[in-house]
């Protein structure tokens, strides 16, 4: 242990691995219950979680795992508190170890704040949401499997546990999203492919484990409630063609893969453009990359992004060397982009979707990174300032989020324990969340549903009539100002 916390590089990772954690932690806890939050919860708390989840698959969604994640966890907020920051510290630590780094601290220090860069939406549907944490386990898992796959493929005889838990991966990831269904067939696909193209001794072993992938995401798509919500809650968007659907979701796509995100997207462009003037005058026609790099950095348009993305991954397999890393890049990014290809045939298409394009997209710029120079040590120290500068800018702006939501919630807190305590009071007028801090905190008056379950979840009278009122403005003299 000494001789570990005697590396300056180890005490740093520990440190900035440390407030990670806290922070999410902090974060978290300060983080309600909401939306299918209440369903859930309800749910789990009175019947058999695995049974729920069962009957969810007969009639509602083919997300087994997702449905029994939310049986078992949403009535346990306390749980929740602490595993989504472990959850989250996991998946930072995993995209800095895929990163195959030789400068961990500054890895790590861009990794942290391009997390806390993510788009608006897809931080309030994942980052602190209950259910939203069903689109952040496939993630989580797909890292561990890459993590093991890469020692995997470099072992003539690897052990068997190693390919009894890649079978197993194989077989679960789907069983959380669909896309991550896709993301996960398709992904097992190219490492078979890659697998018989160099004649790897797992090959036969991969057929198992791409089988694997296939059972897995042969019984998602079987659900028959899955089936019955589209024909019924879908109808109308079930009812287009093939090319309606897409045209439909286009804007979607572009939208959620790319701008949405864009301090992410403007990393990977700016890091494949390193690399494209790395190798430029060993190839001339990366000087048309770079061209066009520029131009869509300028531009900021989704369309621009998406075609500099295709002809970077052609320019990459076309002028990189033949290695390992090359085709780890390829993977990464052709993953990526299935995660949300297959997006555009479905009839929702929300920013949490887009968790695993990001995130991929994310860790291949951490990839592409190990490949600059940086010999000149005071440039290391301007960039791990700049990144850390880029963390603290982000993470006051999330405290300033969340500290506002702690202080809501104590007051609606009171202001439920108030009407709790008199079920026949009438209206019940509770404060609302501003609109761009949480996923799904107030109900609309239309919304049957998760009026009804909030209700219950709060052990309020049914009979009570809620009205979720908004301030001008959100402050700590203002949330707590006498109503009326």
């Amino acid at each position: 242990m000494k001789k570990f916390l005697s590396s300056r590089t180890n005490v740093c990772m520990i440190l900035i691995t440390g407030i990670f954690f806290l922070f999410f932690a902090l974060i978290t806890h300060w983080t309600p219950a909401s939306g299918d939050d209440w369903v859930y919860a309800v749910g789990g708390m009175w019947n058999n979680p695995f049974k729920q989840a069962f009957t969810m698959y007969q009639t509602w969604s083919g997300r087994y795992l997702s449905e029994l994640w939310g049986f078992l966890v949403a009535p346990h907020k306390n749980l929740w508190n602490v595993l989504n920051p472990l959850l989250f510290t996991g998946i930072f630590l995993l995209l800095v170890k895929l990163s195959d780094t030789r400068r961990p601290v500054l890895t790590a220090l861009l990794a942290m704040a391009l997390i806390f860069s993510v788009g608006n939406r897809l931080r309030m549907q994942t980052y602190t949401w209950i259910m939203g944490t069903t689109y952040v386990l496939p993630l989580f898992f797909f890292l561990i499997q890459i993590w093991i796959l890469k020692g995997w493929l470099a072992e003539d005889k690897p052990p068997v546990w190693k390919t009894v838990v890649l079978c197993i991966l194989s077989f679960c990831i789907p069983l959380y999203m669909e896309n991550a269904a896709a993301m996960i067939f398709g992904g097992d696909l190219l490492v078979l492919i890659y697998c018989f193209c160099t004649k790897n001794p797992n090959r036969k072993k991969m057929i198992l484990i791409f089988g694997c992938a296939v059972i897995g995401s042969a019984i998602i798509l079987g659900s028959p409630g899955a089936a019955s919500r589209m024909a019924n809650d879908n109808a109308a968007f079930n009812a287009l063609s093939f090319g309606k659907k897409i045209a439909q979701n286009w804007p979607l796509f572009l939208e959620r893969s790319f701008t949405e995100s864009l301090w992410i997207t403007i990393a990977f462009t700016l890091v494949t453009l390193l690399w494209a003037e790395r190798n430029r005058n060993e190839h001339k026609p990366l000087y048309g990359l770079i061209g066009l790099g520029f131009v869509t950095l300028l531009a900021e348009q989704g369309l621009l992004y998406l075609i500099y993305t295709i002809v970077f991954l052609a320019a990459y397999i076309a002028f990189e060397k033949p290695s390992f890393k090359k085709w780890y890049v390829v993977y990464l990014v052709l993953c990526a982009g299935g995660a949300d290809v297959v997006m555009l045939l479905s009839p929702i298409f929300d920013s949490r979707s887009s968790l695993y394009t990001v995130y991929l997209l994310l860790l291949t710029a951490l990839v592409l990174l190990q490949e600059i120079s940086l010999a000149k040590q005071e440039f290391r120290y301007v960039l791990a300032a700049l990144f850390c500068g880029i963390s603290i800018w982000r993470m006051v702006s999330y405290y300033d989020i969340y500290h506002t939501v702690h202080l809501i919630n104590i007051r609606r807190y009171q202001q439920v324990e108030y009407y709790r305590l008199r079920p026949d009071a009438g209206d019940a007028w509770l404060i609302a969340y501003p609109d761009e801090s949480i996923h799904s905190p107030n109900v609309q008056e239309w919304d049957d549903t998760h009026m009804y379950y909030f209700k219950e979840y709060y052990n309020l009278s049914q009979d009570l009539h809620l009205i979720f009122y908004y301030l001008d403005e959100y402050n700590a003299e203002t949330i707590f100002a006498p109503q009326g």
